[in-house]
């Protein structure tokens, strides 16, 4: 593969870069391989109307509400260990799978492809019917799409905790490193793929950031430092720019197993309930 890149980094740019604009929102798997949650015993199933598709997800518990946000090529399953620990601990969690994942129906683009305004958009459903909430808990790009979706819907994210597990800090830096970390390009293919990529996802890489404008909000951020898709240095860049952020850097983890860690957990819960 990196021989195959280098060659059209000098040869054919323009090529590979629409094949990678075409590739990039691809959810990962096919439909009938994709990963799916269940609903916990006890929880409430619910679908919502968001872009023309049916998101599927539950409700449970009872107490101050939080919400629980997978990343890109997620499920409700991915926080279904921190979801049950919230809610043994007085918490409600409402979690969903966004268009064209787990159990929803497929987005405007059909089952195989989606992009970020289209879990913006999701996270935007669930805020319309069950409100501002407490807390988030979210995963690499559910990170920057849920709290994008809380600005747009015009929530305050000041008075809500955030945890921020292995997040996708968005910006054309946080796409050219996480693009990077998949498939190895060089500055050329890079200079024809983004402008693709935002005619055809309709935004501008630049201005979709966690880091501006920063969140005064209570945030944790979560971060394995081998974290290979989302570097470690992008959660660095996060804690120095919003104001009341913790760091926690762990090790060995990587960018999925950060979401079964007990100590992770135990963490997450704590900073969440406030015990």
């Amino acid at each position: 593969m990196r021989a195959a890149f280098a060659a059209a980094e000098r040869f054919a740019p323009g090529p590979a870069a629409k094949v990678l604009s075409k590739l990039w929102f691809k959810v990962p798997g096919g439909p009938e391989k994709r990963l799916r949650g269940k609903a916990p015993a006890g929880a409430e199933v619910f679908t919502l109307d968001c872009l023309g598709s049916e998101v599927w997800g539950y409700d449970w518990g009872e107490g101050p509400l939080v919400y629980l946000v997978h990343g890109w090529g997620g499920c409700t399953g991915d926080l279904d260990f921190i979801g049950a620990s919230l809610v043994a601990n007085g918490m409600r969690v409402v979690a969903f799978d966004a268009p064209s994942h787990g159990n929803s129906g497929p987005g405007p683009w059909g089952p195989d492809y989606s992009n970020g305004p289209h879990l913006v958009g999701a996270m935007s459903a669930a805020l319309d019917k069950f409100g501002a909430p407490h807390a988030v808990v979210a995963h690499s790009m559910g990170c920057l799409t849920s709290v994008l979706a809380m600005r747009e819907a015009g929530f305050d994210p000041v008075g809500t905790r955030l945890a921020m597990i292995a997040p996708f800090i968005g910006g054309t830096s946080g796409f050219n490193d996480t693009l990077g970390a998949i498939v190895p390009v060089g500055p050329r293919i890079i200079g024809r793929l983004i402008p693709m990529a935002e005619q055809r996802a309709d935004v501008e890489l630049s201005k979709i950031t966690l880091l501006d404008p920063p969140v005064e909000a209570p945030a944790l951020i979560v971060h394995d430092k081998g974290d290979r898709p989302n570097p470690f240095r992008h959660a660095e860049e996060l804690a120095a720019a919003w104001p009341n952020a913790e760091l926690v850097g762990t090790s060995g983890l990587g960018h999925r197993k950060v979401l079964v860690s007990p100590e992770v957990n135990r963490r997450v819960t704590a900073f969440i309930t406030g015990r």
